[in-house]
């Protein structure tokens, strides 16, 4: 259970959320502290791949988070956020799900779950929250361009303009620096994740039920038309200079052993 308040005054930091997901912890002094902090940190809330599907209560908490940072200029410090949840587990799942699936730029923003009483608070860090607002919203509205150019299709061709405007525009980067949907849309230029996120945010701005599918170290999208499981993988295919595999149904891309391998 979410909710929104208020801030209050920080009485206790418990976890700290990176971009890069490799978490330190808040307050720590020690080495031997930061190291179970961590090790406790990944056995709490969900991981980003448990939460595939959309999650309402998330994203309306992650669009006060980006409202705040745009509004706000001094997020130098860590800053009570006013948002709440009934645990730790959920804050920790919120943070998470809030980088993967709702935040679009690159500038790095840090999430703790901070403990207040009975309730779990998140706090934000950002060097530069203006510069993370301003990404965001750029590749929102490049995005938003591209799904309503789609307005009016159906399902099957909806997920095919929007497969083609990833492949199109999107290279693959083999240095493997460049791992977000902002370095996807606006540098045009990306790992799979990158390919993935672009996707996946497109389909959902149009209305299609979309998920990300993992498998080792790389990732796919899933779309759902006329019901059913169609599945992609735009990274392999650009790589590949093909459309091997663009919206296969869901017994084709499980019988292929190379994504299957991966599951």
């Amino acid at each position: 259970m979410t909710g929104i308040r208020e801030p209050c005054l920080l009485l206790l930091f418990s976890f700290c959320l990176t971009a890069a997901w490799s978490p330190p912890a808040c307050g720590m002094s020690t080495m031997e502290d930061t190291q179970a902090s961590e090790r406790v940190l990944g056995q709490i809330g969900q991981s980003a791949e448990d939460m595939t599907g959309r999650i309402p209560e998330y994203e309306v908490c992650g669009e006060k988070l980006l409202d705040q940072m745009k509004e706000e200029a001094d997020f130098s410090v860590w800053k009570d956020t006013g948002i709440i949840f009934n645990t730790v587990e959920e804050a920790v799942s919120f943070g998470r799900y809030f980088y993967r699936y709702i935040y679009l730029g690159k500038q790095k923003i840090n999430i703790a779950a901070g403990e207040s009483g009975n309730e779990s608070t998140v706090y934000v860090q950002c060097d530069d929250p203006g510069r993370a607002a301003a990404q965001h919203r750029q590749v929102e509205a490049r995005l938003r361009e591209i799904a309503e150019a789609g307005a009016g299709m159906g399902e099957r061709e909806k997920a095919s303009f929007f497969y083609e405007w990833v492949y199109s525009n999107v290279e693959y980067d083999s240095e493997l620096k460049k791992k977000t949907v902002y370095e996807a849309v606006i540098e045009g230029r990306s790992v799979c994740w990158g390919y993935v996120s672009a996707y996946l945010t497109l389909c959902r701005m149009s209305g299609l039920i979309c998920e990300p599918v993992y498998g080792g170290n790389h990732a796919w999208n899933r779309v759902q038309i006329d019901g059913r499981w169609n599945y992609c993988d735009i990274t392999w295919d650009r790589g590949l200079g093909e459309r091997r595999w663009k919206l296969v149904p869901e017994e084709e891309m499980e019988a292929d052993p190379m994504h299957r391998g991966l599951l």
